[in-house]
């Protein structure tokens, strides 16, 4: 063996050694949080986090949802009127996986039901880096009463997105953690 084939040999070893330390300490690091989970009650209270400071001064106002509109009454056909032919069937809404998946356990705020990563990437993504905009919509669709008006509001102020994506896919269900 040469010179440059052991210094291989040896630079391999020692970062084999360095992986088995770094392993070692990650599976510490687990081993901690499933004790502490094992200690923590099956049923733990929801956590609330509306009045947690995020640095932001002063949140946009996003005006709320409008709600529905009762379809104008028909007027009476007269008898002897021909009936009139049926409309073309208007398009069903696409059956979106986030409408049929349970959404978990549910929530009283919509903010309490997104992890930190998924509110990252929801300013990130879906708000294009617009906190204020964020902040204002889980306002706005935390007082909507059902799924329907909560889509409703997104399709009218973000129209934009794809509502089949990985990232609405997340931010649906977080909604529906809230309305069921």
């Amino acid at each position: 063996m040469n010179k440059s084939e052991q210094d291989f040999l040896l630079e391999t070893q020692n970062e084999i050694a360095a992986l088995k330390e770094r392993l070692t300490a990650l599976e510490a690091r687990v081993a901690a949080f499933q004790k502490k989970a094992d200690e923590t009650p099956a049923e733990a209270d929801e956590v609330d986090f509306t009045d947690v400071d995020l640095g932001v001064a002063e949140p946009v106002a996003v005006p709320a949802p409008e709600p529905a509109k009762a379809p104008a009454p028909k007027p009476e056909s007269k008898p002897e009127s021909k009936p009139e032919p049926m409309a073309a069937p208007v398009a069903a809404a696409p059956d979106y996986a986030w409408r049929k998946d349970n959404p978990g356990m549910l929530v009283k705020n919509i903010r309490s039901g997104i992890s930190l990563l998924d509110r990252a990437q929801f300013i990130g993504t879906l708000f294009k880096e617009d906190f204020a905009l964020y902040d204002a919509t889980i306002a706005a669709l935390n007082e909507v009463n059902n799924l329907e008006e909560a889509v409703s509001y997104i399709q009218e102020h973000f129209p934009q997105w794809n509502l089949g994506s990985d990232v609405a896919y997340r931010f649906m269900m977080a909604i529906r953690k809230k309305l069921g």
